[in-house]
């Protein structure tokens, strides 16, 4: 008799489906009320057997939907002033700046639990160091200012509250005040995190600081102690993963404890509860990492059904694994390492059995060698879309690297857990230590020196809907799917997704005008794109959202405007040097080198133009023209000019006349020369950053514009700004990024968060 399994071979893959796309409906919606309904009508539905199956599935996204609304919509406390208690559960970071941050679990605030962990930061004054008891494990009190993480406020940007969320942090604390270390019953939690701090200070004792920090790295979790460069070097070859505890890692545990309990011959049973043993044991260790405790349910699920003699529902073993990890943990689906761990296991379990069979060597060792590399193919095909989406770059190197260094590390991770062993041993934990630091350098050489050469990685555009289904076409024509077409014409199939995967390497076609000003706190950074010209004016502080913006975009820059060499306005620079983003044209204006500018500004302007980047300057009457318009020079004039003062008083001032609407873009312009640019347009942006020393009444009424656009994080301003006129306003602190679409004589102004 056959199984209920062998007749709905499917029915786990579609619950799997289903339970994600309900999910994805869950973090979008705006209540649960519908979904609850959903699901108390599908189970109805299933008494009625005609509809059963229907109504399972429907049963499952109504219950995706619901986990996923409850997920993504946690019950937040007030923002405000709180006196906060918890336990430090993550390495302490402490930046150049001063700024020190962490995670706290166990919190409580003003005395009241909350049911998730905080995210918290707080400066060291000038003179101050980090407090010795401020470490992984130990409890703290402070009294700190409670806020809601924001989330993604422009297109293409870091969303921080769902990368939060992702990590069991629903709030953030902000500040220090009364810093004190009291004694707290014990958790089990927070005794692991100690000793996964205590475990990382004696690698890199015994190992020394440099090779210690990778094996606390790749034991342990904590990249904290990584140099910037050095990650870097790994990201560019597409081995990044190496560093990070995730599926590989956890396979080295499995296979080091295969090693060492196959001596002892214990039924298959035993044996797999011990492995769950250690790799439960693992999670904890390393603070219940999501990639870990994925790897691990994976495996013992995977062991599970070979124990049944279940070795051909592997697909069914993947789907089983991922359900159960989005049950427990919703916000899990949209992260990277999510993404890409199913996405390599799909391609392992599906592609690399059909590239085996594609050749046989009659050489065991050659044999070996073939199956590794297939499954290096497999993964790396499995996680392309995911790559694509995330990084929007494609390792050149990566499926060479991951050949070559695979074997390298998995040797490498053996002789770490050797030193963590030994670790109360002396002698022999410097022995084998000296050893795991010798090869760590050797690897360390190798790989800073083929990160060191040009053209390592492939810059793409962000995976879109064709990618994906481009990868989709791939997988079926190279797994032998779709049966009726492919038993002839599957390599054709397997041609046309490859191709449509590699639209990536175009750059969107942009046909409209946009002008979009990005949320970038206080500081200006916008980009006016016209029938594919694409013109950049100002970067922000870090420039990383107009990199990131461009970069997913697979654009280049034709023109960037620098109006003035403040931090807030051309710091970006450094981030669109650093992504090689190409700059054409770079305008200042003139006198804007003799103005008095913030520290490093003239260095950067100096690589940019040894990047190749041609540097003009603009005075009152410059014109830049556009294919639809043209971008008017009101201020600096070159007459009045005066060198060596405030980079603000030379700002410039742009009129942008696109498509029979006007823009004034005032940058920083200060209330003295205001009236130079006192000229009629439609949309004002407002001068630096809503100061009441700029935009006053005999302005705003010489310009008379339908709109204002803000610029600013700072909600006082905001008021302020809303407090002297009536006019309608879009403040990028509210709104996240305003984009105004440019039309004949016309525009639209949209906003990326609410509250249009």
């Amino acid at each position: 008799m056959r199984s209920q399994t062998s007749r709905q071979p499917w029915l786990l893959p579609l619950l799997a489906l289903c339970l994600t796309a309900g999910m994805l409906i869950g973090r979008v919606a705006a209540t649960w009320v519908y979904a609850a309904g959903a699901a108390v009508g599908c189970a109805l539905g299933m008494l009625y057997r005609p509809v059963r199956r229907p109504c399972l599935l429907l049963l499952t996204i109504s219950f995706g939907a619901l986990l996923g609304w409850n997920a993504w919509h946690p019950v937040l406390p007030e923002e405000g002033d709180v006196v906060v208690t918890g336990r430090v559960i993550q390495e302490i970071s402490l930046r150049e700046d001063g700024q020190v941050q962490t995670v706290l679990s166990g919190v409580t605030l003003d005395g009241e639990a909350i049911s998730g962990d905080a995210y918290w930061t707080y400066y060291l004054a000038e003179g101050e160091v980090l407090p010795e008891a401020l470490r992984p494990g130990n409890s703290v009190t402070f009294a700190a200012r409670l806020y809601h993480p924001s989330r993604e406020d422009n297109p293409g940007g870091f969303d921080f509250r769902e990368y939060l969320l992702q990590r069991g942090v629903i709030i953030g604390l902000y500040g220090a005040q009364e810093l004190s270390f009291p004694e707290e019953s014990w958790t089990l939690l927070g005794w692991m995190a100690g000793l996964r701090h205590d475990l990382s200070q004696r690698l890199m004792a015994v190992m020394g600081q440099e090779h210690g920090s990778y094996a606390a790295a790749m034991l342990l979790g904590e990249r904290g102690f990584l140099p910037d460069e050095d990650i870097a070097a790994f990201q560019r070859l597409g081995i990044a993963h190496i560093l990070s505890v995730s599926g590989y890692h956890v396979g080295v545990l499995a296979a080091i404890c295969l090693l060492a309990l196959r001596p002892l011959h214990w039924p298959r049973g035993l044996r797999m509860l011990a492995e769950g043993a250690v790799l439960g044991l693992y999670c904890l260790l390393v603070g219940g990492s999501a990639p870990v405790v994925r790897a691990a349910v994976l495996f013992l699920l995977w062991e599970a059904a070979r124990l049944r003699h279940r070795q051909g529902l592997a697909l069914h073993t993947l789907c089983l694994s991922a359900m159960v990890q989005l049950i427990l943990s919703p916000t899990l689906l949209t992260s990277a390492s999510f993404q890409l761990t199913y996405g390599a296991m799909l391609g392992l379990l599906l592609l690399r059995p059909r590239l085996v069979a594609l050749h046989a060597c009659a050489n065991p060792f050659r044999q070996r060698l073939w199956e590794s590399l297939c499954a290096c193919v497999a993964a790396q095909i499995g996680i392309l879309p995911a790559q694509l989406y995330w990084f929007g770059e494609l390792p050149l190197l990566s499926l060479m690297a991951n050949c070559l260094l695979m074997g390298v590390t998995g040797g490498l991770m053996g002789l770490y857990w050797l030193t963590l062993f030994l670790l109360p041993i002396p002698g022999l934990r410097e022995l084998v230590g000296g050893a795991a630091a010798w090869v760590t350098q050797g690897l360390l050489t190798a790989i800073r020196w083929l990160g060191s050469f040009e053209g390592t990685t492939l810059w793409t555009r962000q995976a879109d809907v064709v990618t994906v289904l481009g990868w989709m076409l791939l997988m079926a024509g190279l797994a032998g799917f779709l049966p009726r077409c492919i038993r002839t014409r599957r390599w054709r199939v397997a041609l046309l997704g490859a191709l449509l995967t590699l639209t990536i390497l175009l750059p969107l076609p942009s046909t409209g005008t946009t002008y979009t000003q990005f949320s970038v706190g206080n500081a200006d950074a916008a980009i006016l794109e016209d029938e594919g010209m694409v013109v950049v004016i100002d970067t922000g502080e870090d420039g990383q959202t107009i990199a990131n913006y461009l970069h997913h975009r697979r654009s280049v820059v034709d023109v960037l405007v620098l109006t003035h060499l403040h931090s807030d306005h051309a710091g970006g620079v450094r981030a669109l040097l650093d992504e090689g983003i190409p700059v054409e044209v770079c305008y200042l204006p003139t006198g804007a080198e003799d103005a008095l500018v913030d520290e490093g500004m003239l260095p950067l302007l100096a690589e940019l133009a040894a990047a190749g980047t041609q540097i003009r300057t603009l005075s009152r009457g410059d014109v830049i023209t556009l294919p639809s318009g043209s971008l008017m020079t009101l201020w600096p004039d070159a007459v009045l000019n005066r060198p060596g003062g405030d980079a603000n008083d030379s700002c410039l001032v742009l009129l942008a006349e696109v498509k029979g609407t006007t823009l004034l873009l005032t940058g920083d312009m200060t209330g003295t020369y205001e009236k130079y640019a006192a000229i009629r347009a439609d949309i004002l942006k407002v001068a630096h950053h809503g100061s009441g020393s700029s935009t006053g009444a005999d302005f705003l009424s010489a310009v008379s514009p339908q709109a204002l656009l803000l610029s600013t994080g700072d909600a006082e301003r905001t008021a302020s700004l809303a407090a002297r006129t009536r006019l309608p306003m879009y403040s990028t602190e509210q709104r996240g990024a305003v984009i105004i679409r440019l039309e004949e004589d016309s525009f639209i102004i949209n906003t990326y968060l609410a509250g249009e």
